[in-house]
């Protein structure tokens, strides 16, 4: 079933579309990527026209005026403002007509030459430092150097195009990249007030300062000057010319220098303006074609599977645009939905969750079906469901607060405990549902009249339920694999287990109620990932050294269960006053130490008949019990020295601070460990296997809860 149509369409009767001053028929959706082109690309876009290379092909969407309001779109950008201090000057929407339509794929590209050819009012606002970034020119210096900005407008340096004329011996040999300049061309407003400094390097030129008097044309009056009225020849042009010229106060010797290659070169506009661009254009709905259902997936296929610059559309970017939409900035301190949601971004970094936008708006997303659709997580043919996804904004303005600050203090809370996401958790699964979890109890209160101290008292029976759960659910959540081929099916049966708690919660009115029955989902979270996660404790080996990094996180929670252990690895040790101290996993008999046992196997040695002993005492050698988790500056998988003589290296046991034996006994390590010098290979491994076993155990203890952690 073919969904859209083969067509061609002028270039200029697309701009005009885009950007006709009586209002816009060609809109943006806001499902699109924001405009995130340089000026230094708009440039180099107008010369590969100027050289008759080609514009490529459009992807548009007709929508029906009717379907108009449930689909979030804007016009495109008069002004593109990277500043921060402004909104950006838009096209006006025209009345509507029957039909409007959508740009898919080819919003830079026209945003680009509306830019460059829209008018004088058109132009980019950036700061100046990026502005010299993007001219290679120097960067302003002075207090102010960061803040200050420039209104840039491209326009056509005349004298570099005389020269380039005449060096190229006409208009087809000029490189338009040489003649073409952002300026500042506005008396007002083009550039920011701040004081600066008398040196200061502006990185555009102005058009107003004396030395560029009559030097600029911008490039939107050749443009228009470029009429599209047949039998119209270079004489005609020339005619047109002189006046724009002179009222640009281009001194008389260059303008007859300059007038019949640039009439020559508005010839050139003229062909660019009525050059066919070619476009696929999406059908709108049509109810006896389509059933909503398949032609919402069809569009929404569409936006996910097209790539721009490289990337495919995410459905969350879909998700964000919907939100953008319907916020109400002023329920929210007069911040949009960007802000809103770039301040959380920057407050879970801080935190030391580090994660995108995209990322962030599918938890938040999580968030909504949790408190609001009875769990139901947002499916691809409900993102062109105006019905369906506007609510969200409107919900979340109402709870922004309290979400927002639930995902700090619990994010703070986790990193308190040691946690840090990318090092001992990697699914953001985890810490949703962790933070849903408590948001739950946050929201009862925001909407249960409690005295200050029957508040005080939920707000830390919370916490402490917080703690209680933390560690288990997000090591027992990894551990047992919850996160592995049916992750999204997972992650939806957790979301709907909490949107039945929240059904229950949101009408008790006791305290001590809600945080039954947040323990009772916790707990039942948890029991149900004790089978597997013990049995991922009792796989656990590593069969080669560079394996050995598998055991971080288990030796992370194991260093931590007894306190005297603790505070033995929690030293930081150093070997000499060189080098960086580093926190990995490194053995207690070296691996070359093995080798010198008086009745050991040669683990290297792979063509021995006894392969399969090698591969056993290899597993014995790389096993968890032959592993510690510290802090050093020193490495001994890598040597073939004994523990032993590498402590005796160590400042804090040469000056006494600590006691090899003590400090050996307090990580569990039998003397023989320590130094097997003169042993056996057999009673070494005797003594690596039982010392695994031995920490097995404890880390099985904690799964099941009957032991805690002594660090905290």
């Amino acid at each position: 079933m073919k969904i859209y149509d083969e067509g061609t369409e002028p270039l200029h009767e697309i701009l005009r579309a885009a950007g006709a001053d009586q209002g816009a028929t060609l809109l943006v959706p806001d499902l699109q990527r924001p405009y995130v082109w340089s000026p230094s690309q708009v440039t180099l876009l107008v010369d590969s026209l100027l050289r008759g290379w080609p514009f490529g092909t459009l992807l548009l969407w007709k929508v029906l005026k009717n379907d108009l309001a449930s689909i979030p779109s804007r016009p495109f950008w008069r002004v593109a403002d990277r500043t921060g201090e402004f909104d950006d000057a838009q096209v006006s929407r025209s009345n509507p007509p029957a039909e409007f339509r959508m740009v898919l794929d080819g919003q830079q590209r026209l945003q680009s030459l509306l830019l460059a050819f829209g008018g004088d009012g058109w132009g980019f606002r950036l700061l100046d430092h990026e502005w010299s970034t993007v001219l290679d020119a120097e960067r302003p210096r002075g207090r102010n150097a960061k803040r200050h900005w420039s209104l840039g407008h491209l326009c056509l340096d005349v004298r570099a195009f005389r020269d380039r004329v005449k060096e190229g011996g006409g208009v087809a040999n000029v490189d338009f990249r040489d003649v073409l300049s952002w300026v500042v061309q506005s008396p007002d407003g083009g550039r920011s007030t701040l004081k600066r400094p008398a040196n200061y390097k502006h990185p555009l030129a102005s058009a107003l300062d004396d030395e560029n008097k009559g030097r600029f044309v911008r490039l939107s009056r050749l443009w228009d000057l470029a009429s599209t009225q047949s039998g119209l020849f270079e004489r005609y042009f020339r005619e047109k010319l002189k006046p724009v010229l002179e009222s640009h106060e281009v001194p008389q010797d260059i303008i007859s220098d300059v007038l019949e290659p640039l009439a020559e070169l508005v010839v050139t506009l003229v062909a660019i303006k009525t050059s066919k661009v070619s476009y696929l254009q999406l059908a709108p709905f049509d109810a006896n074609v389509f059933t909503p259902d398949l032609y919402n997936d069809a569009i929404v296929n569409i936006f996910t599977r097209l790539n721009t610059a490289g990337r495919a559309l995410t459905r969350q970017e879909i998700t964000f645009a919907w939100i953008k939409t319907g916020w109400v900035a002023s329920e929210t301190g007069n911040r949009t939905a960007g802000q809103c949601f770039e301040e959380l971004n920057d407050a879970l970094a801080a935190e030391g969750v580090s994660i995108d936008i995209d990322a962030l708006v599918g938890s938040v997303s999580a968030v909504w079906s949790v408190l609001h659709r009875d769990g139901a997580l947002l499916t691809a043919t409900d993102l062109l469901r105006g019905e369906k996804v506007r609510p969200m904004a409107q919900d979340l303005v109402k709870s922004w607060d309290t979400v927002a600050s639930n995902a700090v203090e619990g994010a703070k809370l986790v990193d308190d405990r040691g946690f840090r996401f990318g090092t001992h958790y990697r699914s953001l699964n985890v810490l949703t549902l962790l933070l849903v979890w408590r948001l739950l109890g946050r929201q009862w209160l925001g909407s249960h009249q409690l005295s200050v101290t029957a508040k005080d008292s939920f707000e830390k029976s919370l916490d402490a339920s917080f703690g209680n759960n933390c560690d288990r659910w997000i090591l027992m959540s990894q551990w047992s694999g919850r996160w592995g081929k049916s992750t999204d099916k997972a992650f939806a049966d957790y979301v709907k287990d909490l949107a039945a708690d929240w059904s229950k919660i949101s009408s008790l009115p006791s305290p001590d109620d809600v945080i039954d029955v947040l323990n009772t989902r916790m707990a039942t979270w948890i029991n149900a990932l004790q089978g597997e996660s013990s049995k991922y404790i009792d796989d656990l080996s590593a069969l080669t050294r560079d394996r050995v990094h598998d055991y971080f996180l288990p030796l992370w929670l194991w260093h931590r269960l007894d306190e005297c252990r603790w505070k033995a690895s929690a030293l930081s040790l150093r070997e000499s006053k060189r080098g960086d101290l580093s926190f990995d996993v490194d053995h207690v008999v070296a691996v070359k130490l093995w080798e010198t046992l008086h009745d050991g196997t040669t683990p290297t040695d792979t063509k021995d008949d006894q392969a399969a002993s090698v591969d056993d005492l290899s597993t014995t050698m790389n096993a968890l019990g032959n592993c510690c988790l510290l802090e050093k500056s020193f490495n001994i998988a890598k040597g073939a020295e004994s523990l032993d003589a590498f402590l005796k290296r160590v400042h804090e046991f040469k000056v006494g601070k600590l006691n090899i034996d003590e400090w050996t006994r307090d990580l569990g390590l039998n003397a023989t460990l320590v130094n097997p010098t003169g042993k056996s290979e057999k009673e070494v491994r005797v003594l690596v296997e039982a010392r695994t076993a031995a920490m097995k155990t404890e880390l099985k203890e904690y799964l099941a809860g009957t032991r805690q952690r002594a660090d905290m």
